[in-house]
């Protein structure tokens, strides 16, 4: 018997766990202008593991009457969830939302303004891809900043692992260009995720050579 209690706290506490990490996963990538697709996405399927979907997905019909008992666990349970997405959005997205009075009206908002906005988006971000520029960006900002692009644009427009390869060859720093220079050489181009990690390597390598000459 307690053997089994003992177990069921176990997995409570690691359900407890896992359900901080997600949350604080979705804290750390909060949605902005470039993101919504991969945000929308992970959000709703936090929610639906935490058992608040309904709020968004049928909202009207679950809230109950102002007089019925189960009104103010409603109202806890929505005002918890509105937290969470203020939380979930960077803070110039805030206007968005913040006349919404139930988390279906906010998400709706959301929605619609991304939705409006898809194909004069994707216009814009296509250009942006094919101007990027890393300068002084980190390898790990500018790759990351061409990949939301991409998956942002992945929905309807395809975009295959070699463009992408292209794409940060192209707009590379010119402390890259003896890689650059190297990879360009080859007959099969590496694979997005494997340039990341040689472009990481090399800077590394730029980085180190740097302060030895400095020193």
């Amino acid at each position: 018997m307690y053997a089994t209690k003992g177990r069921k706290a176990k997995t409570e506490d690691s359900t407890i766990n896992m359900n901080t990490q997600m949350g604080s996963s979705l804290s750390s990538e909060k949605l902005d202008r470039s993101n919504y697709s991969s945000w929308e996405y992970k959000m709703t399927q936090y929610l639906v593991s935490q058992g608040y979907w309904s709020y968004i997905n049928d909202a009207q019909e679950n809230r109950p009457d102002s007089k019925n008992v189960d009104y103010a666990t409603w109202e806890q349970a929505a005002s918890r969830l509105m937290y969470s997405l203020a939380t979930c959005v960077h803070d110039h997205m805030l206007s968005h939302i913040l006349n919404a009075k139930t988390p279906k009206e906010a998400w709706e908002n959301l929605k619609k303004i991304f939705s409006a906005n898809t194909t004069e988006r994707k216009l814009q971000l296509r250009q942006e891809l094919n101007n990027i520029r890393q300068n002084d960006m980190s390898v790990s900002d500018y790759t990351a900043k061409i990949k939301n692009i991409c998956d942002f644009l992945d929905s309807n427009v395809n975009i295959d692992e070699d463009e992408m390869v292209q794409v940060c060859l192209g707009g590379l720093a010119q402390r890259f260009n003896p890689l650059r220079m190297g990879i360009l050489a080859r007959k099969t181009p590496p694979l997005f995720f494997n340039l990341q990690s040689m472009l990481l390597v090399e800077e590394n390598h730029v980085q180190t050579k740097s302060t030895t000459s400095e020193g």
